[in-house]
């Protein structure tokens, strides 16, 4: 059985395959793109696991994983204390140690949880940012008029209020903002 260890970065990908003995069979670096991590992870057994750190974008890393029959597991980044103490760092050294700890069972995982709980997920933190996006630029305003001196309705965002803001008068730097 093989093991593999991916490094997953916003553009590339170190990957690192081990045997049952912890020789390194190859460790080479790839773009990002499914294509091309698909074929150099094509030669692997059905069911041959694969590990990868849960940082930026390891959603779809996962998904090609499993597409391909292979068996994912996600690396608690806080509990890879092996990586983070590590006197050698980059990128080789970071797959092959992924692939070692899934190697030897001291990988502190992460769960991956299902696509449709991924997708809910993706949508809450999208409408918290949304939230918090309108939030803010009502803050601003308010900072914008208490700027002018203008005490504004305390119900400014029902409709009375929007009529209110849009008539009432200020330069034309503080109007556009």
């Amino acid at each position: 059985m093989f093991y593999v260890g991916l490094d997953v970065h916003r553009h590339r990908t170190q990957v690192a395959v081990i045997d049952d003995e912890g020789h390194e069979l190859f460790n080479r670096n790839v773009v990002n793109d499914p294509e091309r991590l698909g074929s150099l992870l094509s030669g692997l057994e059905p069911r041959s696991p694969v590990v990868l750190e849960a940082a930026y974008g390891w959603s779809w890393v996962v998904e090609l994983l499993e597409q391909m029959d292979l068996e994912p597991h996600l690396a608690h980044p806080a509990a890879c204390k092996a990586i983070a103490f590590a006197r050698l760092k980059n990128d080789r050294v970071d797959a092959r140690t992924l692939a070692q700890l899934l190697r030897v069972d001291l990988l502190a995982e992460a769960w991956i949880a299902p696509r449709p709980v991924r997708e809910l997920r993706l949508l809450l933190r999208h409408r918290a940012a949304l939230v918090r996006l309108r939030t803010t630029l009502k803050s601003r305003i308010r900072a914008v008029l208490a700027d002018r001196g203008i005490a504004a309705p305390i119900a400014l965002w029902e409709r009375p209020g929007r009529a209110w803001l849009a008539k009432v008068e200020l330069p034309e730097t503080e109007r556009g903002l």
